[in-house]
């Protein structure tokens, strides 16, 4: 089957064995160089799996607790992040995962339109660590006119997953990207997921595509020059294969982080797109397809993952101009049998 409206790849796995997959378009549209399969595509918000991820595995090293004050484990052990007097202590790296937290998001669209805006007139290049965005997440507090208001209830928080990224540097005492390579990517397989800057040329026989905005331009001015907590980490449709099968708590019984990712693979509150875990969705109608989802300029990103089958279906989409609808509708079946 031809797609005639889709850009980008998209992968079908039942563990890490490939059933199908294909690629569609262009991954760089300047030298005509075609998608392919092999090449690593962004994930916008889907990134916040791995921070789950990060987190979850210093859970299970006791190096924190979820229910730990998220501004006493920031200034207990630097001063870098500075007093925090936006950030309440009654956040907890819990209710920063369910996003329920309070915290408000950077880019909140009821205050700002566009990502630029919420840069407050700053370069995108500026924006290369977590600690940098925490004036734009103190900015949205002040716009606030009852600050933590929605406390409790699920309100989606980009801010509050770059506040879990400098959690993870602040216990590990590692960079959130080295500590994601570490812990996740080179140990789970995935050879070609990482957090590639935008302005720099990609590893040894590492490919990224080009993403693609609404009015044609790429989106290399449109999102952080790199990512971090809450989006930007480049991957494969075969490294999510990887990442599934390496957390199923079911595949890895011996493993100390499969309790967490049980109760982060667990529904605990409805959110606007299903129901959520910690930092994991999950289908409304089945609870057992677990999912990841990511919209920035020029990248959709969606990854399911269905715990009775062990399939998964990974699609990444780099021209907004495209979309994936032909895709999921032609191939999400697989992953539900």
């Amino acid at each position: 089957m031809s797609f005639t409206n889709f850009s980008g790849v998209f992968g079908v796995y039942e563990g890490t064995k490939l059933i199908e997959s294909d690629a569609y378009g262009f991954a760089n549209k300047n030298f005509r160089i075609q998608n392919s399969t092999d090449f690593c595509y962004g994930t916008a918000s889907g990134t916040k799996g791995f921070t789950a991820v990060s987190i979850l595995t210093l859970a299970a090293e006791n190096k924190l607790n979820l229910d730990d004050s998220v501004k006493k484990l920031l200034t207990a052990k630097t001063e870098k992040y500075g007093s925090l007097d936006w950030l309440s202590e009654k956040v907890t790296v819990r209710s920063l995962l369910n996003h329920t937290s309070g915290v408000p998001d950077y880019f909140d669209e009821d205050f700002v339109d566009d990502f630029e805006e919420a840069l407050c007139g700053n370069a995108n290049y500026h924006y290369e660590k977590a600690e940098a965005f925490f004036p734009l997440i103190e900015n949205m507090w002040k716009k606030q006119q009852a600050p933590y208001s929605s406390a409790g209830a699920f309100k989606y928080s980009n801010g509050g997953f770059v506040i879990l990224a400098a959690v993870v540097e602040a216990v590990s005492g590692m960079s959130f990207p080295s500590f994601a390579k570490q812990h996740i990517f080179t140990k789970f397989g995935m050879k070609s997921t990482g957090f590639f800057r935008l302005d720099e040329t990609s590893p040894d026989g590492i490919v990224c595509a080009t993403g693609y905005q609404q009015n044609g331009r790429s989106n290399i001015y449109g999102i952080p020059v790199t990512g971090g907590g809450d989006g930007g980490a480049f991957t494969t449709i075969a490294d999510m294969a990887q990442f599934w099968h390496n957390l199923d708590p079911e595949l890895n019984l011996e493993s100390t982080l499969s309790p967490f990712i049980e109760d982060a693979w667990s529904p605990c509150i409805e959110g606007d797109d299903g129901l959520y875990g910690l930092g994991f969705w999950l289908r409304k109608e089945n609870p057992h397809i677990v999912f990841l989802e990511g919209f920035d300029p020029g990248v959709q990103f969606f990854s399911f993952y269905n715990r009775d089958t062990k399939r998964s279906l990974t699609i990444c989409l780099n021209d907004e101009q495209k979309k994936c609808s032909e895709v999921f509708e032609k191939y999400f079946g697989l992953v539900q049998e």
